[in-house]
């Protein structure tokens, strides 16, 4: 290293000095907030607009900021008021009236009435909102008076009266937009009824929600929320055990046993329904797949070539157990048992048996088998989410895997951003994802509907059919489960859905794995998990936790790690530092981290 020329120490001086001026200024200007961190990997939030987000970290902005008309309790998901405190059924159980409370307003202080609720149900219904379509798809709502509307659904409801996944919009805001227009609105508006509203959202970096001030339950305690992205998950871990952060999601398997011995750090496997799959293009979409993958002997053959539970094993590190098809919901209930002589079990040499079977050999002695009478080997692209902490080590176990019994990946390593693109075109031929569901099993089932499958070229990811695989059966078998209100018929239906699915081979579910979180109890109490006791405690169905949380009493910071205003000061600084530098060292190169 060169020695420092005096000019540089003196700029380097000058910016730890403006440095400390102004951390113990913004420390100052913020010390009476109180701030609750919550870290997260990765590039994991999607869109603040609840029609058209599609991972699961969005719902977490949602369910603080959108209220519903019904709740879901935290012990075990059962309908409680929201922001109806009584409703009434009439017309056979498919018309419900649910009364308003007194004095609802939407978090810029305008009223929040019966015509919002009957604003976001209609519009969704008639616009097909992406994310409400298998919510409102039969329902109307009419306007009684400002505390009363009345909702009626064409068809019998086994959801109703419970209206928890409908997140009511303000008219106001959203209703100046048509059908083409709010498909696209961004919903950085930061208006809404729930307890915490989007102040701001940097892709890439995080996500900040304040205090509602007009929240119908009162001011909560915390004065913001803070989702800080993180790249890399070890820099997550020892910012939670430093006390920089207050919970972390998706914490490493082999973080978890070193936090649960910390005596302030609770660690939690939150077990909501979630699952992980393999997924194989069927063909139904915009672009067709490798034409060896359009035959199910093919799909079958990798199916029996994946050794579940050394993934389970292995990249798990057992936290989580092996599942052969899809859990539609948080109740396990709705998962079916699929019989022994139906399971695709790891047995490599009969894939290889079905391959040879199947006309699929390997004729040049390359290693790779080819299509039935020679010509293109059986090389797939496979797409790796390079954010995971489990994709990569996934994808290797699979890809040699298939590599002992003649098929031979291409992993290609994508952001969740792009691969949402990727798979509405159809422009992949397998990839690794998981899925959380929500408690009703209708939604999961909705999204494997043939029209679920993107058709668009322009709007590529208006879609949630990720396999692109049409089954017109398991069609007309999913509209018959969604207006069955005897529990047990519909429970059968749900089943035989699921198995057909299963026996397609176009979704390798391969485990039910636990949301692995984290917490620190010195700052904040009322943790809640949902469901009680085995649920997770953030990111959950309708997240309870952050509207129930309260400073502990050993408390004395006010937020986790440094506020957002000492960040910002700390930016500016750098900023100013650095230009300093390169004014007095020419051409010195610089270089720095971000989470």
């Amino acid at each position: 290293m060169r020695p420092v020329k005096l000019l540089f120490a003196a700029a380097l001086a000058v910016l730890v000095a403006l440095g400390a001026t102004a951390v113990a200024t913004a420390q100052s200007d913020d010390q009476e907030k109180v701030v609750l961190t919550v870290g997260v990997q990765g590039s994991v939030f999607d869109s603040m607009s609840p029609l058209v987000g599609q991972t699961a970290f969005d719902y977490d902005v949602w369910n603080n900021q959108y209220e519903t008309v019904t709740r879901k309790s935290a012990a075990d998901f059962a309908t409680t008021p929201g922001l109806a405190e009584s409703w009434e059924a009439s017309n056979n159980g498919k018309t419900y009236t649910y009364h308003l409370r007194d004095g609802l307003k939407w978090s810029d202080g305008k009223p929040l009435t019966a015509k919002d609720i009957a604003f976001t149900i209609n519009r969704g219904r008639e616009e097909s909102w992406l994310n409400y379509e298998s919510w409102v798809a039969n329902l109307t709502a009419k306007v009684i008076d400002d505390r009363t509307v009345e909702i009626t659904s064409s068809v019998p409801d086994p959801k109703l009266p419970g209206l928890g996944d409908i997140y009511i919009l303000p008219e106001h805001i959203w209703g100046k937009y048509d059908a083409d227009e709010i498909s696209k609105y961004p919903g950085e508006d930061g208006v809404g009824s729930g307890p915490f509203v989007l102040d701001e959202f940097k892709r890439g970096q995080y996500v900040r929600l304040k205090s509602n001030p007009n929240y119908w339950e009162g001011v909560r305690p915390i004065d913001e929320i803070v989702f800080r992205i993180f790249n890399n998950p070890d820099a997550m871990v020892a910012a939670l055990e430093k006390g920089e952060i207050d919970a972390a999601h998706n914490v490493p398997s082999q973080a978890m046993e070193k936090l649960s011995t910390s005596d302030s750090i609770v660690a939690v496997q939150g077990n909501q329904g979630g699952f992980d799959e393999i997924a194989i293009n069927g063909g139904d979409g915009l672009k067709k797949p490798h034409p060896a993958l359009l035959d199910r002997n093919v799909r079958v053959a990798i199916a029996h070539a994946i050794d579940k539970q050394t993934l389970v094993d292995r990249v798990y590190l057992g936290q989580g157990s092996v599942e052969e098809a899809i859990s539609p919901s948080a109740d396990p209930a709705w998962v079916p048992e699929i019989p022994a002589d139906e399971q695709f079990a790891y047995d490599p040499e009969k894939a290889k048996q079905i391959l040879d079977d199947a006309g699929y050999t390997d004729t040049d002695g390359d290693g790779v088998r080819e299509m039935p009478g020679g010509g293109e080997p059986l090389e797939f692209s496979y797409y790796v989410r390079s954010e995971s902490e489990v994709a990569p080590p996934v994808a290797e176990f699979v890809s040699g895997w298939l590599a002992e019994i003649g098929i031979k990946l291409e992993l290609k390593p994508i952001s969740a951003d792009e691969l949402i693109t990727v798979i509405g075109k159809g422009d992949y031929d397998m990839f690794h994802w998981s899925w959380t569901p929500y408690v009703d099993p209708d939604a999961q089932l909705s999204y494997f509907q043939c029209n679920q499958i993107a058709s668009d070229p322009a709007d590529p990811t208006n879609y949630y059919n990720d396999a692109n695989y049409c089954d017109p059966e398991y069609d007309k078998l999913y509209n018959q489960q969604k207006v069955e209100l005897d529990h047990d018929k519909r429970l059968e239906m749900v089943h035989e859905m699921l198995r057909r699915w299963h026996q397609s081979a176009v979704y390798q579910v391969f485990a039910l794995t636990p949301d692995l979180q984290a917490y620190r109890t010195d700052r904040f109490a009322g943790w809640l998990h949902q469901p009680a006791d085995v649920g997770p405690v953030i990111f959950s169905n309708t997240s309870p936790t952050y509207r129930n949380l309260t400073v502990a009493a050993s408390s004395s910071s006010g937020g986790g790690g440094m506020s957002t205003g000492a960040i910002i000061a700390l930016v500016a600084v750098a900023i100013a530092g650095v230009a300093l530098i390169v004014y007095f060292v020419r051409r010195r190169s610089t270089a720095g981290e971000r989470e």
